[in-house]
């Protein structure tokens, strides 16, 4: 292909992700089942004109998301995975990345231009700010940062030796995919979560894993040997990714650990430059490498003990106050 013929195809390729995005919106992928479904079956059950269903069901088939046999329109081993009833569904996961953020990256030359976020420099808030405002956001968010998680976390233990604590909390943890996996793996090991109100609210913790309400921002409770910050702090800029780590050296016992797990540059193989751009536009802050993870913590005392690789993208700092 030629470097012209490419361009022209690149400049819409987000076709393809925005017609699977639609489709989650419309719950399309929920009302197949294993037979499948004509497009006047499916028009009606959605209630949306024939002749579109039509147009959208030839797209996701031509993306291999649908398969049809006679007519009939199924879920195939790509699709299933939107459906809210799979186990691991990544439907929420494919939602987040349209709307909000994708009216930031629209502004990014001007993330690029001032170092400012362009979602703020819309909303006149904070990206985590406008969530708290809107539940249905701010769960759908949530569920979609579960998804990854649930990934994520899976060897965890296998990794760190928790059992060596009495107690573990997972600060700014979200749905608790990290804690609820460690108390699963760990039972006699007492799990803490803690996270804001609405969103502690809405989570359902499994396995005794222990809530507690707070904001990281303001104090966080003296209740454990150990705390983990995962993918918490790649969300802020340096100056409020200090006062998170200074909080939760104050919140730990002399000798308490500090697990940081996050992306970090200079660990892995992959290239997390739009990775970067994601969390300019959306957060003002971008992807570090471990050295700036480690002189984050240092300026709160925290002594750094080793890094340990969690999964391909996934490196745990160790830190001993």
């Amino acid at each position: 292909m030629s470097n012209r013929a490419f361009l022209k195809s690149f400049f819409t390729e987000h076709w393809k992700y925005m017609t699977v995005n639609a489709a989650c919106k419309l719950n399309l992928f929920d009302v197949l089942d294993e037979t499948g479904k004509t497009k006047k079956e499916i028009s009606k059950l959605l209630d949306i004109p024939e002749e579109n269903m039509e147009l959208l069901l030839n797209g996701l088939t031509s993306i291999n998301f649908l398969d049809e046999v006679e007519r009939h329109f199924k879920l195939n081993e790509r699709s299933i995975l939107l459906t809210e009833k799979y186990p691991d569904s990544l439907k929420y996961a494919c939602l987040n990345w349209s709307g909000d953020h994708l009216e930031a990256w629209k502004n990014l030359d001007i993330s690029v231009k001032t170092s400012k976020s362009a979602f703020e420099n819309k909303y006149d808030m904070g990206y985590f700010d406008y969530l708290n405002q809107d539940e249905e956001k701010l769960d759908d968010y949530h569920k979609a940062m579960f998804a990854y998680a649930k990934d994520d976390y899976l060897n965890i233990t296998e990794v760190i030796n928790f059992n060596i604590h009495k107690s573990v909390m997972d600060v700014g943890g979200g749905y608790g995919a990290a804690i609820s996996n460690i108390k699963k793996e760990l039972p006699d090991l007492e799990c803490f979560l803690f996270d804001l109100e609405k969103v502690i609210n809405k989570c359902q913790l499994e396995n005794n894993v222990k809530p507690v309400k707070g904001d990281f921002f303001m104090e966080i409770p003296q209740l454990a040997e150990a705390i983990i910050l995962s993918r918490v702090l790649h969300d802020w800029n340096d100056e409020k990714a200090d006062l998170i780590i200074n909080n939760v050296y104050l919140a730990l016992p002399e000798n308490g650990s500090l697990y940081i797990i996050e992306n970090c540059s200079d660990k892995i193989d992959v290239d997390l430059s739009l990775l970067s751009l994601n969390m300019l536009c959306m957060c003002e802050s971008y992807e570090r490498s471990s050295y700036e993870y480690i002189a984050l913590a240092n300026q709160s005392k925290f002594r750094f003990m080793e890094a340990k690789k969690l999964n391909e993208l996934q490196t745990i700092l160790i830190f001993k106050k």
